[in-house]
């Protein structure tokens, strides 16, 4: 996708799931545009279609798409096909590194291979932890797994960073970044294509909400639509959006829960410009998505968090939202309490300022010894931008793992801007 000079190094991108196209998407288009890298996207087949459906909007496509087969929908079963189709796919193109995002099946076999092939990993949305491995399942131990695989660790925020230091990883490991799903939400709206559905009415409160976390399936989620189905028709006045996840048996469940609340929006899947129109309508989010949290939060939104813990703790720290679990009295009295409060400012998120895509493009320059160290926005630590030359490259792999030591810069970049 991104063509570099004829002697670039070339990392090769690995998404599967729709988050990880919306927030690998802004780190590739500034790829796409410099010379100093070749980028390709492979789309691993994890989520069939909503890889290309998540880049579209950015103007973007993968390059490969891989082919896994699914019979049981077990996890087991697709990290043993996604093991061979990205090991067979590093093999073909031979890449000077390898970029994963977060905390999915394709983040972790994509590690683990690149890995076992001694090819440098990069890992975007570093660090990220709740503390707790059964929540989220299974992203809480993959992320884990992952970083013991990862050269460059791309951490969002400050207490990421502290995370990772706190496990014993090296500290010329890890850049702090922002979050890139900040660039993504700016993109959008600065190009007007994310709007609100004709059917949102100023005149009304709304609520989104969405479930879909595999710890709540069943009981949890039973439990969560009560609540919402309690709320809305207690506010007569309130619309309530449920947008639901492409999981079939999670939309019946949700229609057996709000299907008969008049006010109460059954939404299918929507595509991300739509979806983040929807939020940024929106008086308050009921959610368990992790990504959501962050986009809520950086739109001024209150947020609701349907989980015992959170791997964000940005947003409760700034008062932009609660933990309240499953349990349905605790989730009536948040929801309760947050509609009757104002709606916080746009501005000042927690999670970056719009430029986490240009410092992960910087940082993964300097490690492949093709970027250097000068300020950026005024700040004089430790940023890094592009260079006025190119720095001498080292030879093509394959190289022993960990043979570019150092290759990273000391973290800290704009913690004034990201954790204030």
């Amino acid at each position: 996708m991104g063509r570099g000079r004829a002697d670039a190094p070339e990392i090769m991108v690995l998404v599967g799931t729709r988050p990880e196209g919306i927030k690998i998407a802004p780190v590739v288009r500034l790829l796409c545009h410099d010379p100093r890298i070749t980028a390709r996207v492979v789309d691993t087949g994890q989520q069939p279609g909503r890889v290309v459906e998540a880049l579209a909007p950015f103007g973007l496509r993968p390059d490969d798409t891989l082919t896994i087969r699914r019979r049981t929908g077990r996890l087991a079963e697709l990290a043993a096909e996604l093991t061979t189709a990205v090991d067979r796919s590093l093999h073909r193109h031979r890449p000077d590194a390898v970029l994963v995002h977060g905390d999915t099946t394709t983040a972790l076999i994509g590690a683990q291979v690149a890995f076992w092939n001694q090819i440098p990993v990069v890992h975007l949305e570093a660090g990220l932890r709740s503390h707790d491995r059964g929540h989220p399942f299974p992203e809480e131990a993959n992320r884990a797994m992952v970083a013991r695989c990862v050269d460059l660790h791309l951490a969002p925020t400050p207490t990421a960073r502290r995370n990772l230091l706190a496990e014993g990883l090296p500290a010329h490991q890890v850049v702090v970044t922002g979050n890139t799903v900040v660039d993504a939400l700016h993109t959008l709206l600065r190009h007007g294509v994310a709007r609100a559905p004709s059917w949102v009415h100023s005149q009304r409160r709304l609520a989104v909400a969405t479930v879909h976390r595999r710890e709540n399936w069943g009981r949890g989620i039973t439990d969560i639509l009560g609540a919402l189905a309690h709320v809305a028709t207690a506010h007569p006045d309130l619309d309530l959006a449920l947008v639901n996840h492409p999981n079939p048996k999670l939309a019946a469940q949700v229609q057996a829960g709000l299907g008969h609340v008049r006010n109460a929006r059954l939404m299918p899947p929507m595509p991300y410009p739509e979806m983040i129109g929807l939020l940024h309508a929106a008086d308050l989010v009921v959610t368990d998505s992790g990504g959501l949290q962050e986009e809520a939060a950086s739109l001024g939104v209150p947020v609701v968090v349907t989980r015992e813990t959170t791997e964000r703790p940005e947003i409760l720290h700034h008062g932009l939202g609660e933990l309240v679990g499953t349990d349905p009295d605790r989730i009536i009295d948040a929801v309760t309490r947050r509609l009757s409060g104002p709606r916080g400012a746009p501005a000042g998120s927690p999670f970056g300022d719009g430029r986490a895509a240009e410092r992960c493009v910087h940082a993964i320059a300097r490690l492949l010894d093709t970027g250097a160290l000068v300020p950026v926005g005024g700040d004089t630590r430790n940023a890094l931008v592009s260079p006025g030359r190119q720095a001498d490259r080292r030879p093509h792999l394959p190289l022993p793992h960990r043979s570019r030591p150092g290759g990273v810069v000391n973290a800290d970049l704009f913690e004034h801007d990201i954790d204030h």
